[in-house]
């Protein structure tokens, strides 16, 4: 029996040397956590890792300028799309969920369910020359 879902919503709190992404179910639940380094094979192997948790992974993303081209790029390779969560939202998203102040792990959470739950935010186009 498999654990795969039909769909999954993954936020990444975006930085310059690393990412975190949460990855959580139709419930809410986390399926997937982790620190990645802003590098082409670690930002790969995550995405093998949580492609396979899901028919249809959602991405959302706090940053869409430097800090998440290359994950963004990649993620356009690999025939998917993100959208932006913003800084804003992601703030005042984040006192409506239990917990510890601000980390890392716990904004990228904040970034998974608030795409979630919402379907308003804009996608982020990727140039062709990325």
């Amino acid at each position: 029996m498999s654990d795969r879902r039909a769909r999954a919503w993954a936020g990444v709190d975006a930085g310059k040397g690393h990412h975190w992404v949460a990855v959580v179910d139709d419930a809410g639940t986390t399926l997937w956590s982790r620190k990645i380094a802003n590098d082409e094979t670690a930002i790969l192997t995550a995405l093998g890792e949580i492609m396979g948790l899901a028919e249809e992974v959602e991405w959302a993303v706090d940053i869409s300028g430097t800090a998440s081209a290359l994950l963004l790029a990649l993620l356009a390779a690999h025939g998917s799309t993100a959208v932006y969560v913003p800084g804003r939202t992601v703030n005042r998203m984040a006192g409506a969920y239990r917990g510890e102040a601000k980390t890392d792990a716990r904004d990228a959470y904040v970034i998974a369910e608030t795409a979630r739950h919402r379907n308003d935010f804009s996608r982020i186009d990727v140039p062709a020359q990325l």
